[in-house]
């Protein structure tokens, strides 16, 4: 972006160590707003390239079908049914959470409410107040021994299973997509039938996300299947839960009784929720994410992935594009992202012809998921090549609607270098063209443009010149720029014989006019001439 800084929404009440990473930066211009209403919303979000929000911020689809220059929507927490992700798909924007942000908070409040169920703690607290001294009847119990089922193994259910091998439970675990392996890493028994978990679990802890196959996963049903004295923890959203039959059942005592920090409809009351106030209920105001330590964590990490995301296009905690990349391997991947952008967009330009077909090729012991590269590549070549939005999120659809052969592999053979990765196309005309790059020390190069080989680093304006390898047309073009005031960078050369064709990629400082390039194009020797911007 030439002179125009990138405009960042906050609001929700973000920790203030995440604006100031965003105001680090010299391409970031930053607003902090709170408490908008849904019209200042929707009358302002069409100026800005991000926004970051937490709970208290609803981005549903009439506000994201104006949010015109909208790029990224960051969500300083985990849930974000706050958003409408499906409407930021179409719409080719990203939606990026912070799972980790705020996940030992979480594991700390259910291991908490674990606690708080076995030995009456809050409940003893209440009775003290009233100078209660009920002792007997506050008699609790231990976790050691006991089986915790937890549903979702993801990075709270695995952390939660930990500490709780700590404590000697037993854990079960219930997730229909992690491996074995996996679950074997965390100590787990995995339990495929969830009845056969709530049968055999004295805490049930779920850890899901509300989706429109969760909602209600827990209902009259399931409950029934729960022994007598176990304790039902909800941490993940209310909606998972059928709140109805979960009172009827505490109230009847068919269950030991339930933990609950978050509910269908915030914030709670009795009046909406009748079991707030049970003896054998614990329930809190969504207090999962509400530590110093987590609120500074996820502003952090929201702040950190949207400058991740607006300047390297690297999606960190992305849920809504077709690869999942930790912060860990976003790190690692970062160079060959570059790389993936710049082999995409050199491509595009380089051959502008109608493809028939994409193929990439890549070698290297880091690429343990190729998705992610491979996506933004794709990305890269076909952003300005048809009429739709082509995003992170579509691209695969759009190029094999269009009829276009996608071929991805591992090189078979060996290559002189540890990581590779080579880009062809071929044309309805027949005209193949390769590129393959790689990343010195962290830095990407293009090193092979059709089995010439040099190296290039990214720089906005390149020229490439395909001549006739003959004395004079260096100089010819030389002169020719320097006249127009045309600085070179760099000029990098290859050829395969002499005498034959030659490739010229030439770095420069500035745009070339159409007149000067009228100019290069009458130069003896020189038979194609193309500006191609990175």
């Amino acid at each position: 972006m030439e002179n125009k800084k990138y405009k960042i929404l906050v609001t929700d009440g973000l920790a203030r160590e995440g604006i100031a990473i965003l105001e680090g930066f010299k391409e970031f211009s930053v607003d902090v707003k709170q408490k908008l209403s849904r019209e200042e919303l929707i009358k302002i979000i069409p100026s800005y390239d991000a926004i970051i929000v937490r709970s208290a911020t609803s981005l549903t689809s009439d506000v994201i079908a104006v949010a015109k220059n909208l790029k990224v929507i960051a969500r300083a927490g985990t849930g974000y049914d706050n958003i409408d992700a499906d409407a930021c798909t179409k719409r080719g924007i990203v939606v990026l959470i912070t799972p980790m942000g705020n996940s030992n908070a979480v594991i700390e409040l259910t291991m908490g409410f674990m606690l708080d169920a076995a030995r009456h703690i809050s409940l003893a607290n209440s009775t003290m107040c009233k100078d209660l001294w009920e002792k007997k009847r506050l008699e609790g119990t231990e976790l050691k021994g006991k089986t915790a089922g937890i549903i979702g193994l993801g990075r709270i259910g695995a952390g939660v299973a930990k500490r709780c091998q700590a404590f000697e439970m037993k854990v079960l675990g219930h997730d229909t997509f992690i491996p074995k392996k996996r679950a074997e890493e965390l100590g787990v028994v995995l339990v495929d039938d969830l009845n056969e978990l709530l049968e055999r679990s004295d805490y049930i802890s779920i850890h899901i996300p509300l989706t429109s196959q969760t909602r209600n996963f827990i209902g009259k049903e399931q409950l029934s299947r729960m022994k007598k004295n176990a304790v039902l923890i909800n941490v993940s959203r209310g909606e998972v839960v059928d709140e109805k039959a979960l009172h009827e059942a505490l109230v009847e005592k068919r269950i030991g009784g339930a933990c609950l920090d978050v509910y269908s409809k915030e914030p709670a009351c009795k009046a909406d929720f009748p079991f707030i106030g049970l003896d054998n209920v614990i329930t809190t105001p969504h207090l999962g994410a509400s530590t110093v330590e987590a609120q500074i964590e996820v502003a952090k990490m929201a702040a950190d992935h949207v400058a991740k995301a607006l300047l390297s296009k690297v999606f960190i905690d992305a849920v809504n594009i077709p690869f999942q990349i930790s912060e860990r391997m976003a790190e690692i991947y970062k160079p060959y992202m570059e790389l993936g952008v710049m082999l995409g967009r050199f491509m595009s330009q380089f051959e502008p012809g109608r493809y028939t077909e994409v193929g990439i090729k890549y070698k290297g012991a880091i690429f343990e998921n190729f998705d992610p590269i491979k996506s933004t590549i794709l990305h890269a070549l076909f952003m300005d090549r048809f009429s739709e939005n082509v995003t992170l999120m579509n691209v695969d659809k759009i190029i094999k609607d269009n009829g276009i052969n996608i071929i991805v592999e591992k090189y078979d053979k060996p290559v002189n270098f540890e990581t590779i990765i080579k880009l062809h196309v071929k044309t309805d005309t027949g005209a193949r063209t390769e590129i393959a790059g790689t990343a010195f020390s962290d830095k990407p190069r293009i090193i092979e443009i059709n089995e010439l080989y040099l190296e290039l680093a990214p720089a906005e304006y390149l020229l490439a010149l395909v001549n006739n390898d003959r004395p004079g047309v260096i100089g010819s073009v030389g002169t020719l720029l320097g006249k127009n005031n045309i600085n070179i960078a760099g000029w990098q050369l290859g050829r395969r014989e002499k005498g034959e064709k030659a490739l010229a990629i030439i770095t420069i400082d500035d745009v070339l006019p159409a007149a000067v390039m009228e100019e290069l194009l009458k130069l003896p020797n020189v038979m194609e001439a193309r500006v191609i911007r990175l």
